[in-house]
């Protein structure tokens, strides 16, 4: 299954589980009926036998039945309404609320240094933004978790026991895991499965505070109360149970999402790695140690389905993850069972004292431009699932930033220089008017870092602008809404200042905006909107993308929209009637393709995927493609959120 396969289906579960939910809700508030109901046709009746309503009792007291219906569902919609948006503040506030540790890359320890290092790698492999990254310090289990809404607020958190316990190879297995559930729609999904159970939760949360009431009012009340009392504790008793049975139909539904989910992580984080060793491996420490994936301080019940390795105890019934064997056998099926034993033996009061997780750099080689082959069928299958080579040179390019600017992305001070110095024009005139800018919005102090952070990037090469961007854009996003508005503003400014605005500038100022956005709006959602609803921003983006560097123009645009005749038999159609915008480049196309980019976005996940397999087929039309137009293909797949991972320059492809 490919990223936008993934991606449906990820649509497909959400709609499943807002079903579930329904379905859940509806049986909750049938019983809460049924106790309420009963509570006040047995108060005061001193028969002394209770009594349930009976059909004619419920038709002759049917607003009654609706108040209590509507206030229970309107309860429980709020509730989850409540904890979705409270969520909404990203996956670092999740992380924390789970006794989450921020870990920096300026972190002196190596085995958290070692983590900040993979993740580090996978994001710029990816081509996302720089995560948060977590530690549950008080947890010796083995696990970890992402959450967040989109990739521009996501947060991983692992276990001091996962560090402590995993090789490297081991970690990075779970992290491309971790990375599979943000990059599939997986991490969303779960998150606003949070929401939800949480909304079914409320119930049985009441019903303890109203047992607590009624068991202390009748130990103050005389005895005339305590009848009362004793009615109100039943009543308790009853909401109690309700919001229980609605957490087990909560485990249902998260077992019937998660199960299968996990499977495709697993496969995905080998793709990611080319090699099974590391998530097998991770897998089989879990088993070979009686309960080590289980947490000791965390509301197992709200984040089971979140986590690499279920966290507590469940039947198979109600179990999120499938059994860790079947997990191992599904990557290495010749796997001998009598391995966990033998595991479990070594595995004895070993633990990893950081020695080991030392890292060295590699030597900053550079990376000579190159031009490059590309197919449709390359780029789709890469977008959001990079593999060995993505990481690798993910790696090859972190460690080979200069010391200054790596320095500098991670610095809160200098990150957001860093940024804007990536932008400054090699013309000084254009330049001190753009630091002019820079200084009216955000002061000397921003202009200084900018200038002398801005002479170490005129020296180094462009295969480092994006992973920079990348890495430094924690530090930028966690600014006030308000800030981060200016910084949009300022950054579309700066690269207005000479009229010209070139390829580079497009690209990362589009990508800037759209993690800025995403950010301070996290709940992004997959459209409905088809191709063939939007012909003008189709056109528009082809007819930009036809121009970049091809000699035979209106050819490159005929062979990207052939390809989207061939996806949607509507759309040839129209081409062959002429009722398809032809090739016809607009004057501003920076305005032009902004908005024909923001229309897009909304597209339907496989349209998207159609749309991205034609556009290569535009700007590979003379046989290659320029590290220019690269990033311009990048900068498109990140605002229609299909992250497309750097391109593996080939010397032998040209």
């Amino acid at each position: 299954m490919n990223f936008f396969q993934s991606q449906d289906d990820a649509r497909r579960k959400t709609r499943s589980l807002i079903l579930m939910f329904m379905l859940a809700v509806i049986a909750i508030v049938a019983a809460v009926n049924l106790v309420i109901t009963a509570l006040i046709i047995n108060v005061g009746d001193e028969a002394g036998a209770a009594t349930l309503p009976d059909f004619n009792w419920i038709m002759n007291n049917l607003p009654l039945v609706a108040s209590i219906s509507l206030a229970t569902i309107g309860f429980i919609s709020l509730s989850s309404l409540y904890k979705i948006a409270s969520l909404s503040s990203g996956g670092g506030k999740v992380a924390r609320s789970l006794g989450g540790t921020l870990i920096t890359a300026e972190s002196k320890d190596p085995l958290r240094r070692r983590l900040y290092n993979v993740v580090e790698e996978m994001a710029i492999a990816s081509g996302i933004p720089m995560p948060e990254v977590y530690v549950l310090e008080q947890e010796s289990a083995i696990n970890a978790f992402a959450a967040g809404f989109t990739t521009g607020d996501a947060a991983v958190t692992v276990t001091r026991g996962t560090l402590e316990t995993l090789t490297r190879d081991e970690l990075q297995g779970i992290i491309g895991h971790e990375f599979s559930h943000i990059l599939n729609g997986d991490m969303r999904l779960n998150t606003r499965l949070m929401g939800f159970l949480f909304g079914i939760l409320v119930i049985g949360l009441i019903g303890r505070a109203v047992l607590n009431s009624a068991r202390y009012g009748s130990i103050r009340s005389d005895n005339s109360r305590r009848d009362g009392a004793a009615a109100i504790y039943l009543a308790g008793l009853g909401l109690f149970l309700i919001g229980y049975i609605g957490v087990f139909f909560g485990q249902l539904i998260k077992a019937a999402v998660s199960r299968q989910r996990e499977f495709l992580a697993d496969a995905s984080a080998v793709q990611f790695t080319r090699q099974t060793q590391g998530i097998a491996g991770a897998l089989k420490k879990i088993a070979a140690v009686q309960q080590s994936s289980e947490l000791q301080t965390v509301d197992i019940e709200e984040v089971s389905h979140m986590l690499f390795a279920t966290g507590a105890s469940f039947s198979s019934l109600l179990a999120t993850h499938p059994p860790l064997v079947q997990r191992i056998k599904a990557l290495e099926p010749n796997f001998d069972e009598s391995e966990i034993d033998r595991l479990a033996g070594q595995m004895l009061g070993q633990t990893q004292n950081g020695s080991e997780a030392i890292e060295g750099s590699s030597s900053t080689a550079g990376f000579a431009p190159q031009h490059f082959v590309v197919t449709p069928a390359i780029v789709t299958e890469t977008v959001g699932m990079p593999d060995e080579g993505h990481i690798q040179l993910a790696s090859t390019l972190r460690q080979s930033i200069p010391e200054n600017l790596y320095r500098a992305a991670h610095s809160g001070t200098d990150a957001l220089p860093l940024v804007l110095a990536l932008l400054l024009d090699a013309n000084e005139a254009v330049r001190r008017i753009q630091l002019d800018l820079i200084a009216e919005q955000l002061g000397g102090t921003t202009v200084m870092a900018a200038e002398t952070l801005q002479l170490e990037i005129q020296k180094s090469g462009p295969e480092f602008r994006l992973p920079l961007l990348q890495i430094a854009f924690p530090l930028i996003k966690n600014r006030p809404l308000e800030q981060l508005e200016r910084i949009a503003d300022l950054v579309q400014r700066l690269i207005e200042v000479d009229g010209v605005v070139d390829t580079f500038e497009f690209a990362l100022s589009r990508v800037l905006k759209t993690h800025l956005n995403d950010a301070a709006h996290p709940q992004h959602r997959h459209g409905n909107l088809r191709l063939t609803q939007s012909p003008e921003a189709v056109g528009v983006l082809f007819s930009v993308m036809a121009k970049q560097g091809h000699a035979e123009v209106d050819a490159a645009y005929q062979k990207g929209m052939e390809c989207l005749g061939r996806h949607e038999q509507r759309i040839k159609m129209l081409i062959d009637t002429k009722q398809w915008p032809d090739y016809e480049p607009p004057q501003d196309w920076v305005s032009a393709t902004n908005a024909a980019l923001n229309q897009l976005d909304g597209l339907q996940v496989l349209d998207k995927q159609a749309l991205v397999s034609a556009l290569v087929l535009t700007l590979s039309h003379d046989g290659k493609v320029s590290p220019h137009e690269a990033e311009l293909l990048r900068a498109i797949c990140a605002t229609l959120h299909c992250p497309l991972p750097p391109f593996v320059f080939d010397a032998n492809s040209i």
